[in-house]
């Protein structure tokens, strides 16, 4: 299934940090953990339906705020969505 985003949403896959891959290791914490939130997240850009007007193509790595992304379900399916004005930072290669 596929989503096109409209009105200056683009479709984001969350990338992976550090802490949660940590999450999938079997530690036991204390009930009363609670892991660090960073205020900003690293995500890859899926579907911009402004790419031909020189927005962001597919595979682009960005950086937003996190509590931005919105979490979408259809069916069987989860999307992540951010509006484009959102966008602090493209991270381009060295």
């Amino acid at each position: 299934m596929k989503l096109s985003p409209k009105n200056g949403w683009i479709q984001v896959e969350l990338v992976p940090d550090k802490d949660e891959e940590r999450e999938k290791s079997l530690v036991m914490l204390p009930e009363d953990y609670k892991p660090s939130t960073s205020p900003y997240k690293v995500v890859s850009v899926v579907i911009d339906p402004e790419m031909g007007k020189k927005r962001y193509k597919s595979g682009t790595t960005i950086v937003v705020p996190t509590h931005v992304i919105r979490e979408v379900e259809v069916g069987d399916n989860k999307f992540h969505l951010v509006e484009r004005n959102h966008v602090l930072a493209v991270v381009l290669p060295e």
